[in-house]
């Protein structure tokens, strides 16, 4: 009897425990740490495991030692937040197949993700028996502006090149590379704006005949430099010039650099070397927000309506199907044209169309500025800054600007491509519409007006068309 009733006790102990024990359960998170970019949304996966409903529980999203403080709190059916992301975190799904809280999914979905988001977040599920608790971080990222080059000669025949880029997080790598030579440069800066992104400056001498790239984390601009020409005679023209062949690499679709053309001297290294290449009153080409307010409706010269290659009507110009040109021969001054007004002050913007999703991307054009009041007819001259011609040009291999020596891009021409010239300053600066992005940008002293310059070439079935404002329908 006495053995029984031990027997029973136990039993009865068993029981107790049994029922008091908690709930084998745990909480699941998706791979950690999530990246994204800056104003994207991340959704941080969470989830009970085995899967069980989490409608009944207390589920709160929190920073560490901000328990009272939730990025987002549930508690039957009534959620709540702290201000800072009222209206950007509530509950999402961790896959398609996800039921949400009624499946066990507690993942939260965090929209508009600031710079101030990244760090740890804590997933707290809780009832009257147990409670839960996993950790998933938040990496944000946003990726700057391609790398910009910009050059002067020294005295002494070497060559001050600097490379810039802006608006990083977190903090990127710059690094320079030469396949003949170890490179050290001279400085590596960084410097943080309000916003808290991050700009890197970095400026490096090396010798007048050089093949550099400056890499900007992926980002890669390339320069292949030779012995700076003279002037020519009589040309009243530039000395000092750099010129810049740039290569971008991992799929990016805008590049951004500068052209200087200085009068007179060649362009001074700083008295210093250990001062920085690019001072503050440095060129900085206008960003196209601001370009597009100078708006001026471009129109062709009366006198080129009628033309022995080209089709002109309503500002579009065509190639005349049935004309002859000179065999192998590519966009020359035959098919070159002037526009009205003639610029010799002031901000001036304008927009050219450069085909359209029907007849497909012109292939080989030119657009920009002469100081020409009217253009030879001559199959064979392929004009340059040096001539009074400054134009973005385009080929199937590339785009390329004007200078006496060339200087080339990747052929990734725009659909619309925008024009803005602004005379006292000397900058003419090209722009891929659609993207709303610089392509590139050159600064020359300017005298005399200037004409637009438009060559639609040959052999091209695609249109160029001369926007005026407020046509939308062409665009």
């Amino acid at each position: 009897m006495g053995t029984l009733r031990l027997m029973l006790e136990v039993l009865a102990v068993c029981v107790f425990c049994c029922r008091a024990a908690p709930v084998a359960e745990s909480l699941l998170v998706g791979g950690s740490p999530v990246s994204v970019q800056l104003g994207h949304t991340a959704t941080l996966s969470c989830w009970n495991s085995p899967p069980k409903s989490a409608e009944l529980l207390e589920v709160r999203w929190f920073l560490p030692d901000h328990f009272d403080s939730p990025v987002l709190l549930y508690q039957l059916n009534h959620t709540s937040q702290d201000a800072t992301y009222a209206g950007r975190a509530s509950f999402g799904l961790r896959d398609a197949a996800s039921s949400g809280l009624r499946g066990g999914d507690v993942s939260l979905k965090l929209e508009n993700v600031t710079l101030q988001d990244a760090g740890e977040y804590i997933c707290y599920t809780s009832s009257d028996k147990h409670y839960n608790r996993a950790t998933v971080s938040l990496v944000v990222k946003e990726t700057g502006t391609p790398p910009l080059l910009s050059a002067t000669w020294g005295p002494d025949g070497r060559l001050n090149l600097s490379c810039m880029s802006e608006g990083w997080f977190p903090l990127p790598s710059l690094h320079w590379e030469d396949p003949l030579q170890a490179l050290t440069p001279q400085s590596l800066q960084y410097s943080t704006a309000p916003s808290g992104l991050v700009s890197v400056h970095s400026w490096i001498l090396l010798p007048a005949s050089t093949r550099v790239s400056c890499l900007v984390e992926k980002q890669e601009v390339q320069l292949e430099m030779q012995e700076p020409p003279a002037p020519p005679e009589g040309s009243g023209g530039a000395a000092g010039w750099v010129a810049f062949g740039l290569l971008l690499f991992s799929g990016l679709l805008a590049a951004a650099f500068l052209f200087h053309r200085k009068r007179g001297k060649k362009a001074k290294l700083p008295v210093e070397e250990n001062q920085t290449l690019l001072p503050k009153d440095k060129f900085e080409p206008t960003q196209p927000s601001t370009a597009c307010k100078s708006y001026v409706n471009v129109t062709l010269d009366k006198k080129g309506t009628e033309h022995e290659f080209l089709f002109i009507k309503d500002n579009i110009l065509r190639d005349k199907l049935d004309c002859t040109f000179p065999d192998g021969a590519q966009v020359t001054c035959l098919t070159a044209i002037t526009g009205t007004p003639s610029l010799s002050s002031g901000r001036h913007y304008w927009e050219v169309s450069l085909g359209n999703k029907g007849v497909g991307l012109k292939q080989s054009w030119w657009v920009g500025v002469t100081s020409k009041a009217s253009i030879p007819g001559d199959s064979r001259l392929i004009p340059s800054s040096s001539d009074g011609f400054w134009f973005l040009s385009s080929s199937p291999n590339s785009l390329q600007l004007s200078t006496q020596h060339p200087v080339l891009l990747p052929p990734s021409g725009p659909m619309t491509l925008g024009v803005f010239l602004d005379f006292e300053r000397g900058e003419l600066s090209f722009y891929n519409v659609e993207e709303q992005s610089l392509i590139c940008s050159l600064n020359a002293d300017f005298t005399g007006p200037l004409y637009p310059l438009f060559n639609p070439g040959m052999r091209d079935k695609s249109p160029m068309a001369l926007l005026q404002k407020g046509n939308e329908a062409e665009r």
